[in-house]
């Protein structure tokens, strides 16, 4: 416990204690004087530390006559001060108006707070620990001090109210206490003072009144040494076995009561101080506890009462009895170590199971038996026929109160005593379907439990079936006759249970009457009700489409039909769209519609309910109808939603004609070029290439073309909107007979789009030419005709061809060679991927020759910790299917492909634990039986 310094309430204290001199007697005046001239020494002082002779070491003499020691005096506190700070109230005394000293050059400190009452609200909290006791007032705080002398009575300011101990409250603990005779009884107490402190180094004075019982054995003490004499802290003793004086200690003690045991050891903070006393006899002892040096009188004593009782008890040991059986209950109570019975004591018995036992006929809980000679308390205990079980009855020792002496009512022991009254029991429990359909097989099952401590023996089951029920199955021991079934069990041995099961099937309601007997008058019954009802209730729904874009509403279209003889009343339809369907109107995957008509029979009520499908997949409502009676339908309809198919740029090319020439005859060839997609292309590469046997004559001039490159004949298109059609035209002329030569027309754009077809020309005999095949001739240069661009020629002759092509400089750009095998390409689109969270790969397949492929077959291993959630094909939502063999997931196959063909997925995989993996996909097919196969790494983070 911390003390606050405060030279100003020192002074105040010695201030306190010199008012005090001055009351002392005649008798004491060299005493007063000795302590008045001591304070003078030392404020004449200063703040300079007091210093003592200093012992001599080499043993000549007590004192060295050079040296000297410094040493601080300590506070009241116990702790060190070094201007003399617990000296320093004999400013207070000698700044009186009395004395005629000039007041001081600094202002004195503010007083502290007021002590405040523990526990009262706005009080300042205090880490100091204060003895429970009686509450505080707070009228002293503010009050003169409890005597007033000479001119102290009529003057105006007389006093300084002290910060902190002179007014503080005497704390007692504890109050009230019963102990044994014999034993030591340990009283703590302490003074809390004006700031919620414990204040130390206070006198305690401890009076036993003159009518108590016991002495007082030992009172607390710290032990103050010279140092603390000399501040004035007073020692503690006993006096005599009834008074003795006390001071609340400078540090913490621990009381051990000089044994081992931990638990019994006493804590003592600084400013609490301890009394212990004890009683060889009965009776009653009030000790008071008197602060003297408080100034306020209401607050500067307290009383603690204790009781000493001589009593010995033992409680009534647990029985175990048949059921039935009464029981008697004995409680011994002695006095004097046992030695003679406490007669006139009482025993309070309660029972606390009212519902097993009482202690007479009337049905009585609580009985209050006197001690009789013996010591012994009797009471009998009636168990209530025809239960079982334990009971606990609640047991007190009670001392009754008496004139003599002066003690009130006590209750001295509280125990338990256990009773169980032994007893097979039959507990038979049954249930089935509150609803079963009409001739439907249902189950029922009974539970039957012997929750005893003793064997029922000769226990059966019957179940009573009325009639129109059928037994369908039932337990292999089970016996069926007419109307009922009996399962003859025997012994049911003490707390075990037994399952029973009957499958029936009905027509109509109906009710099962379970009864189980045994032995000795053992029964128990139970009974279930079932319902039965015929089904008239049918419902179906239909999407209008089949495939819908995400995003896009549908119609369900619903019909429930009233199929019974009955008009169906309270008729309700419900819809329920799974995670990816959801109605725009309410935001919400449920909707419901309650009819307003009763449904006649036969009668049909449609109706539809618009969902929008939010998530790509096969998306499913499930729709369910109910009526009164029990009546439910249900019903599910499902569609496949695909994601809109993203803006891909894509172009179609088609070449043709004539398949035969005469070597020195012509023959056109017109490319036509289609932006097939929705978006714009831009910078298209055109391309003719022809064999060595054939030779260019006339081009296409109103799109800019090059023929730089042998056998190649380029054009050069800035852009092609969506849906539009460029027309490229080329004459050549045979130069050689062959079986077979080739014209291949291609295009390429800066978006990736690709096209490519090919014919196939005959060069049959002719005149012979005697143009050498090295390199074929420049095209030469004719003039723009304008019916090229948009199409052939009128009336689809070369005779409107220009006779010379201007050359365009700028450079040809080859077409990219295709690879000649099936090709693939994996993209992981999250990084940086957690546990638990979606991985999304972008995976490409390409049918990178110039045939049609096939059967094309993609499959792949799940690693370990991977699962898959989802796979997608946006254009063709079928191909997003899959199926799973162990870890193998096989894509459904792709059945035909054709040349240059792109078909893309979306793979959605997730991770349950952090861990690099490897993704490794296969791809088959018709023109790569070898397959081929593309791997990415991917790395999860915690």
């Amino acid at each position: 416990m911390t003390q606050r310094s405060n030279p100003h309430a020192t002074a105040r204290s010695w201030s306190h204690r010199l008012r005090h001199a001055a009351r002392i007697p005649a008798t004491r005046p060299a005493r007063a004087l000795a302590v008045l001239l001591a304070c003078a020494s030392i404020v004449a002082s200063g703040c300079s530390q007091l210093r003592l002779p200093a012992i001599d070491s080499t043993g000549s003499c007590l004192f060295s006559p050079t040296n000297s020691t410094s040493l601080a005096i300590p506070c009241p506190c116990g702790e060190s001060c070094q201007c003399l700070g617990c000296l320093s109230e004999i400013g207070a005394c000698l700044n009186r108006p009395n004395f005629g000293i000039p007041n001081p050059a600094f202002p004195t400190p503010e007083d502290p707070p007021a002590c405040l009452e523990p526990g009262v609200v706005g009080s300042v909290p205090s880490n100091e620990p204060c003895v429970p006791g009686p509450a505080c007032s707070a009228e002293c705080a503010v009050g003169p001090p409890a005597v007033l002398f000479g001119s102290e009575i009529n003057a105006t300011k007389c006093y300084d109210l002290p910060p902190k101990g002179k007014r503080g409250c005497i704390l007692l603990s504890p109050q009230r206490i019963v102990a044994p005779v014999g034993g030591e009884v340990l009283l703590l107490t302490g003074i809390c003072g004006t700031d919620g402190s414990l204040q130390v180094a206070e006198p305690i004075e401890w009076m036993l009144t003159p009518d108590s019982v016991g002495t007082i054995i030992d009172v607390g003490d710290d032990a103050p040494g010279l140092v603390h004499r000399l501040a004035g802290v007073q020692s503690a003793r006993k006096q005599d076995p009834g008074f003795a004086r006390g001071v609340t200690s400078t540090k913490r003690m621990l009381i051990t009561r000089g044994n081992t045991n931990p638990t019994d050891d006493v804590q003592l903070e600084k400013g609490q101080t301890w009394l212990s006393l004890s009683s060889p006899s009965e009776g009653t002892s009030r000790v008071t506890v008197l602060a003297p040096d408080s100034e306020c009188w209401d607050q500067r004593k307290a009383t603690a009462t204790i009781y000493w009782v001589d009593a010995r008890w033992t409680f009534p040991a647990p029985q175990r009895v048949n059921a039935g059986t009464p029981v008697q209950l004995l409680t011994r109570v002695n006095r004097a170590e046992g030695a003679m019975p406490a007669r006139g004591w009482k025993v309070r018995y309660e029972i606390l199971n009212p519902e097993l036992a009482s202690f007479d006929s009337s049905g009585t809980s609580v009985a209050e038996v006197d001690v009789d000679g013996d010591g012994n308390a009797i009471v009998n205990l009636i168990p209530v026929p025809g239960t079982s079980g334990n009971a606990v009855i609640d047991v007190q020792v009670i001392r009754p109160g008496g004139v003599s002496d002066n003690m009130p009512d006590l209750t001295l022991g509280r125990g338990q005593a256990f009773v169980t009254w032994s007893a097979p029991q039959l507990r038979l429990r049954a249930a089935g379907p509150e609803v079963a359909s009409y001739n439907i097989p249902f189950d029922v099952f009974a539970n039957l439990q012997n929750p005893g401590d003793q064997d029922a023996t000769g226990v059966a089951v019957r179940a009573t079936l009325p009639e129109g029920v059928r037994v369908l199955n039932t337990d292999g021991f089970a016996q069926v006759v007419p109307g009922a079934v009996t399962w003859n069990i025997g012994t049911v041995p003490a707390g075990q249970e037994l399952d029973l099961t009957l499958q029936l099937s009905a027509t109509s309601p109906i009710s099962i009457d379970f009864v189980a007997q045994g032995d000795a008058g053992l029964a128990a019954a139970q009974q279930v009700r079932v319902d039965i009802y015929r089904p008239s209730l049918a419902i179906r729904v239909q999407p209008r489409v089949e495939t819908i874009e995400t995003g896009q509403p549908v119609l369900f279209d619903i019909e429930v039909e009233n199929t019974g003889d009955r008009v169906l009343q309270g008729v309700r339809l419900e819809a329920i769209g799974d995670s990816g369907l959801q109605n725009a109107e309410l935001q919400s995957r449920e909707i419901g519609n309650d009819r307003e008509t009763p449904l006649q029979p036969g009668e049909i009520w449609q109706a539809s309910v618009e969902f929008t499908p939010i998530d790509p997949g096969r998306r499913c409502l499930d729709v369910s109808a109910t009526a009164a009676g029990g009546q439910r339908a249900t019903a599910s309809a499902c569609l496949t939603a695909y994601n809109p198919a993203p803006p891909t740029p894509a172009v179609t090319v088609t070449l043709s004609g004539r398949d035969r020439v005469v070597v020195g005859d012509t023959v056109l060839v017109r490319g036509r070029v289609i932006n097939s997609g929705r978006v714009p292309l831009t910078n298209l590469r055109v391309a003719m290439a022809y064999d060595p046997q054939l030779a260019p004559v006339q081009a296409t001039v109103d799109v800019p073309y090059v023929n730089d490159v042998p056998y190649l004949i380029a054009w050069t298109l800035e852009s092609l909107a969506p849906d539009q059609a460029q027309v490229f035209e080329l004459i050549l002329r045979g130069e050689q007979a062959a079986q077979r030569t080739q014209v291949v027309f291609t295009t390429e754009t800066n978006e990736g789009a690709r096209g490519r077809d090919a014919i196939s020309i005959q060069v049959l005999p002719g005149a012979p030419n005697n143009v050498p095949l090295s390199r074929p001739p420049r095209v030469p240069p004719a003039s723009p005709a304008p019916s090229i661009p948009l199409g052939p020629a009128p009336g689809g002759s070369d005779a409107n061809l220009p006779d010379r092509v201007p050359v365009n400089p700028s450079p040809v750009v080859p077409l990219s060679p295709r690879s000649g095998s099936l090709r693939m390409e994996l993209l992981q689109q999250d990084l940086g991927v957690r546990v638990d969270e979606p991985i999304r790969y972008a995976l490409v397949v390409i049918n990178d020759t110039d045939t049609i492929d096939g059967d094309v077959a993609i499959r792949y291993e799940l690693p370990p910790g991977i699962r898959q959630e989802s796979l997608v094909q946006t254009t063709s939502p079928e191909l997003g299917q899959f199926r799973r063999s162990g870890n193998t997931i096989e894509f459904i196959p792709i059945r035909t492909m054709k040349a240059g063909e792109r078909i893309p997925y979306t793979l959605v995989l997730r991770s349950t634990q952090p861990q690099p993996f490897d993704l490794r996909i296969e791809a088959f097919s018709r023109n790569t039986p070898g397959g081929v196969a593309v791997t990415t790494r991917t790395e999860i983070l915690p």
